[in-house]
């Protein structure tokens, strides 16, 4: 591995969008890091306004920073400009963005996606960010997470 240079440089504008698959749909996301040691990722994600997020559980906590728009989440509303923290065991019954949204976010493990009846549906990891990152179709690469 060439540790040489500047480490770590990522131009966003440079990186495809990704969508997203069923339960997560108007979203898509850019990589911006990927920690195999670790299991945390970063991303840059895309919400349509209208969109609704599965209920999810977050195995692990999550940063994340409102670029633009809004998330109205279990505890309220966060706006652009505004930072969130959900710590390990945090559960959203749904996320919804009523506005177009983009914020950063990094997440240090799993994110448990939930059916209607509160069964788990698919795992969310840094296996299946990177299965679609590298062209595997998101609804395949849930099958990926958490292995």
């Amino acid at each position: 591995m060439d540790l040489s240079g500047l480490e770590g440089k990522v131009s966003p504008d440079d990186l495809p969008w990704i969508k997203m698959g069923t339960g997560l749909e108007g979203n898509a996301f850019k990589v911006l890091r990927i920690s195999e040691e670790t299991g945390v990722y970063t991303v840059l994600v895309s919400a349509k306004k209208g969109t609704v997020n599965q209920a999810h559980v977050h195995s692990a906590p999550a940063d994340c920073y409102i670029l633009e728009g809004e998330i109205e989440y279990r505890a309220g509303v966060a706006k652009a400009g505004e930072w969130l923290y959900e710590p390990a065991g945090a559960r959203h019954a749904t996320t919804r963005h009523t506005m177009d949204t983009l914020y950063l976010s990094t997440i240090y493990g799993p994110i448990i996606f939930e059916k209607e009846d509160g069964s788990v549906d698919y795992v969310q990891d840094w296996q299946t960010i990177k299965a679609m990152r590298d062209g595997v179709d998101p609804n395949e690469a849930k099958s990926l997470g958490g292995r």
